[in-house]
C-alpha cells in the first residue's frame, strides 16, 4: 500500500470520527439549503443569501442584509430571520454542552468499532509495537489503546483511540467495546495484572486472540493453562539475545 493511500485512510478516519467535523459538515449543509430558500424567496444572489444565513446562524446579527421591514411581504422573512436565530442560537448550545460533557463532566467515550484491536498499557514495548504497524495491520484496522493515564500520551498516533482508566475494570473494557474486539495486546507492569486481565478478557469475548508480553518465565505456566494463545516473555528474549550475542562474539574472537 503506497505512502500516500495510508494517508488518505488516516485523514477519512480522522473525519469520521471527530465530533466536530461532523457538527460543521451538518452547520454547513443546513447553511446552504437555507441560503437557497432566501434567495429564491427574495430574488437575490445566492451569495448574498448565502452570507445574510451565515451571518445568523453564526449568532453574529450585524444585520446588513434583512428583509425590508416597510414591505408588508416580507413578514414571512422576517420569521424566517427569527428562526434561523434560533437555530444558531442552538446550534451554539449544542457545542457548549459538548465541550461541558467532554472537558468538565468527563464523559465516558464508548467505543462502536467492531474487530478491532485493544491494545492494553502504554510503555516503550507498546510504542515499538505501534511504530511497526504496518500494511494489512496498520491503516485498515481500528485500534483502542486503554491506559490509566487520565491525559492521552503524546506521542501516541491520531489514529488511534485512547480510554483512560484501568484495563482490569469491566466497565473500561466496555467502554472499548471488548465484546467485539478481534485481539487484544497486553503490555502491563505486573505479571499478576496481565494474567487478571487475560482472564477477565476471556471471559468477555472468548473469541479475542491474546497476545501477552510476560516478564519472567516462571509465570509462564499460569497464562499457558487459562490458554492464552500467544505469550511473549521478556526474560526469554533477553536471555536468548545474550547466548546468540555471547556465541557470535566468541566465534569473531576465535576467527582472528
Amino acid at each position: 500500500m503506497s505512502r500516500f493511500m495510508e494517508k488518505f485512510v488516516l485523514i477519512w478516519k480522522y473525519v469520521k470520527r471527530s465530533r466536530m467535523i461532523k457538527v460543521i459538515l451538518i452547520v454547513f449543509t443546513l447553511n446552504i439549503i437555507l441560503a437557497g430558500i432566501y434567495s429564491l424567496i427574495e430574488g437575490i444572489p445566492f451569495h448574498l443569501g448565502f452570507y445574510w444565513i451565515s451571518d445568523y446562524i453564526t449568532n453574529t446579527g450585524t444585520g446588513l442584509i434583512s428583509p425590508d421591514p416597510t414591505d408588508p411581504h416580507d413578514i414571512g422573512l422576517w420569521w424566517l430571520t427569527s428562526a434561523v436565530i434560533w437555530i444558531g442560537l442552538g446550534i451554539t448550545l449544542v457545542f457548549v454542552e459538548n465541550v461541558y460533557l467532554r472537558f468538565m463532566r468527563k464523559e465516558e467515550k464508548v467505543v462502536k468499532f467492531h474487530n478491532h484491536i485493544i491494545l492494553a498499557g502504554w510503555n516503550a514495548k507498546m510504542r515499538y509495537l505501534i511504530e511497526n504497524l504496518s500494511g494489512e495491520l496498520g491503516v485498515h484496522h481500528d485500534y483502542v489503546l486503554i491506559n490509566i493515564n487520565e491525559e492521552r500520551p503524546y506521542d501516541l498516533p491520531d489514529i488511534i483511540e485512547f480510554i483512560s482508566g484501568s484495563p482490569l475494570e469491566e466497565r473500561v473494557l466496555r467502554q472499548a467495546n471488548i465484546e467485539s474486539a478481534d485481539q487484544a495486546v497486553i503490555v502491563m507492569e505486573d505479571d499478576a495484572d496481565a494474567l487478571m486481565l487475560c482472564s477477565t478478557l476471556q471471559h468477555m469475548n472468548p473469541d479475542a486472540g491474546i497476545t501477552v508480553n510476560v516478564l519472567f518465565s516462571e509465570n509462564i505456566k499460569h497464562f499457558q493453562r487459562i490458554d492464552v494463545e500467544e505469550i511473549i516473555c521478556d526474560e526469554e528474549l533477553s536471555g536468548d539475545a545474550l547466548v546468540q550475542g555471547f556465541y557470535r562474539n566468541k566465534k569473531r574472537k576465535s576467527e582472528k
